[in-house]
């Protein structure tokens, strides 16, 4: 029985950003109750900041409400003719009031608002008091001038204006006061939800959590995780409660787990010990290496999603590499050259690094850019090349071409031992060749020592004896004879002719051809050729296709070999051109310009008496390849040798 592991989140509730993530509940608890205190604190100390304010502003407004009556009062005793001492006594007292006013009494308390406007009302009415009023009063005290009415409503005025600016000044206090008692009432508001968003946040969600969590546990859902809060105090709490979930959940599914890994491991093996007895013995019924590797890729991308695979094998020495296989591969990449180029081909250069396996992707370095374009053109951007090897030597590469990055899955030590094994097979399919072709060379060398001890020697001694008669006649003066002369010639040039075709048959039994020395054995032909009839001889070599198998290589040469001798024996030819096209055919021409031929009754070789060309027929029947035959009188004679590209595999 298996137990999911379930875990709860809340994404919706979270804290608030303006709060540290690293606090405990109690720190943020604290800091909590310390805003909220600050924040009454400050809003007490705004209000009676305030409060005094208006305090002292109303003081100071009834302040000028008192010098207005004091004025009119002095002008009063000043009109009824008042004794000068009581005079002096209220004027002090204007002094005192106008004094208290300007400097401020702030036990009262009593100030002036800090207005520009109040404080330059305030030095006006000093300064007209002092400067005008005040000694009109004095001097009409002590008699020295009549009094003058119409000098106090101005006066009056300038106490009034005094006065309406600070109103005017407590009146902004006002409203200040009412606006902040307003955000205050807002703030209020606003911070008790704040307090119940974070009270909920950090109390009752986490124990939400753990009930849940409880729950889950008690409905046999062992190995539950809850989230670890932020909060230390919580945090304890759910690490506690989650390594209590997991022991649970380890105790009790430790042994079912054991048993599924023990499972997945045997049924891994099984199915890798079934793959490489597949293709062990797929490889094992194969008869040749293409076989092998057209079965092996079709196997390989059974097991692996890709979307098309390519094997080639590799020739160092002419740095080219040559498709065996392919499954799904384009027609562009199967005949692109820049693939077939060892040094220009991304996978080329991964066959040549260290490692077995190289992943490309659609970046690649900028000198492999031609394949990569030809790649991605066909719609492959994530290629998987496997080297094939054996006896670390490597012989070719397999190449898993993908459209989709998330198709790329491998079981890369899986195909790495199987390539190993077509490694194995295409080495062994080169030894047996080899092998066969080391027994034939062995058993044409036992007939070829046959044919020098018996035929060859006796060739030479009637030559010999021939040569004694020609002497003997000299000397006997017979020879004159003319048909005694013409038939010793007829016997000389047959003997000769006759060794002549046993010493080639003898080069021919004695001719080795292996896979690289193809190219130099057509090399010492034609050199031997133009040795011995001094006739100019001429090889061209176009292409670079994939080198022939041993058994159509032997066959391409005796074929040659036969039409040398022909052109020697018949041609009388002064010039020989021998050009071989390697394509996707292997095409041999032989042409000279010698006397040529009727190609008349040709079709059938046998019957017409041309055992040479019927040979040559035979053997271009057995590698089913084509011979064709072109000769035209006073001009030349062609021989066409061409193998298709289907019977082109390799070894």
């Amino acid at each position: 029985m298996i137990r999911l592991r379930i875990r709860f989140t809340d994404n919706d509730m979270k804290p608030l950003s303006f709060f540290s993530d690293g606090l405990s509940l109690s720190a943020r608890l604290k800091l909590l109750t310390l805003l909220w205190v600050g924040s009454a604190l400050l809003s007490v100390v705004f209000t009676l900041l305030l409060s005094w304010r208006l305090e002292g502003g109303a003081a100071a407004i009834n302040d000028t409400g008192s010098l207005r009556m004091q004025t009119y009062r002095l002008s009063l005793l000043l009109e009824s003719g008042a004794p000068e001492s009581e005079i002096a006594a209220y004027i002090g007292e204007f002094d005192k009031t106008l004094h208290d006013l300007d400097t401020g009494v702030p036990s009262r308390p009593l100030f002036l608002p800090n207005d520009q406007q109040v404080r330059q009302d305030m030095q006006r009415l000093v300064r007209t008091w002092r400067q005008r009023i005040k000694p009109q009063f004095q001097a009409v005290a002590a008699g020295r001038s009549r009094f003058q009415t119409a000098s106090i409503p101005p006066f009056i005025d300038i106490i009034d204006t005094l006065t309406r600016s600070i109103e005017k000044v407590n009146n902004r206090y006002l409203n200040r006061l009412r606006m902040f008692q307003f955000i205050l009432l807002a703030l209020v508001l606003v911070s008790s939800m704040i307090v119940v968003v974070l009270l909920y946040t950090w109390i009752i969600l986490p124990l939400g959590r753990l009930q849940k969590g409880v729950n889950a546990v008690h409905d046999g859902k062992l190995g539950v995780q809850v989230p670890t809060d932020e909060l230390a105090e919580f945090a304890e709490v759910d690490k506690g409660f989650n390594q209590m979930s997991s022991r649970l959940h380890d105790l009790y599914q430790n042994l079912e787990q054991e048993v599924a890994d023990k499972t997945r491991d045997l049924a891994a093996k099984n199915y890798t010990l079934e793959t490489l007895y597949a293709f062990s013995d797929l490889l094992s019924r194969s008869q040749s290496a293409v076989e092998a590797a057209e079965g092996f890729l079709d196997k390989v991308m059974d097991i692996v999603p890709a979307d098309a695979g390519s094997i080639r094998l590799i020739d160092f020495q002419r740095r080219r590499m040559d498709l065996i296989a392919h499954r799904g591969l384009p027609d562009e990449l199967q005949n692109a050259e820049a693939c077939r180029r060892l040094e220009e081909c991304s996978c080329g250069t991964a066959a040549q690094q260290s490692g077995q396996t190289v992943n490309f992707y659609k970046t690649v370095p900028s000198e492999h850019r031609v394949p990569e374009a030809l790649c991605s053109r066909s719609g492959y951007h994530f290629l998987r090349v496997f080297k094939i090897s054996s006896g670390g030597a490597d012989l070719g590469l397999m190449t898993l071409y993908f459209k989709n990055e998330s198709d790329n899955r491998t079981d890369v030590p899986l195909v790495e031992s199987l390539c190993r094994q077509l490694g194995v097979t295409v080495s062994n399919f080169r030894l047996g060749t080899e092998n066969r072709q080391l027994a034939v060379l062995q058993e044409r060398n036992l007939i070829a020592q046959g044919l020098h001890d018996s035929i060859a020697q006796t060739l030479t001694f009637l030559n010999l004896q021939i040569q004694m008669l020609e002497k003997a006649l000299e000397k006997s003066q017979r020879h004159t004879e003319p048909k005694v002369a013409e038939k010793l010639r007829f016997i000389k040039e047959g003997v000769q002719e006759c060794y002549d075709d046993v010493r080639e048959l003898l080069l021919n039994f004695r001719t080795k051809i292996t896979h690289n020395e193809f190219n130099e054995a057509v090399g010492r032909l034609v050199l031997r050729f133009k040795q011995q009839t001094q006739i100019e001889a001429e090889t061209r070599w176009l292409d670079d296709g994939p080198v022939l198998t041993s058994e159509q290589q032997l066959q391409f040469i005796f074929i040659l070999q036969e039409s040398l001798s022909n052109i020697r024996k018949h041609a009388r030819a002064r010039r020989v051109t021998v050009t071989f096209h390697n394509r996707d055919d292997f095409k041999m021409e032989i042409e000279d310009d010698g006397c040529g031929f009727d190609t008349c009754g040709l079709n059938d070789f046998a019957e017409n008496g041309h055992v040479g060309l019927n040979i040559m027929s035979e053997r271009a029947r057995r590698i089913r390849a084509v011979l064709e035959i072109a000769s035209e009188a006073g001009v030349g004679t062609k021989i066409s040798l061409t193998l298709p590209k289907e019977e082109r595999t390799l070894e």
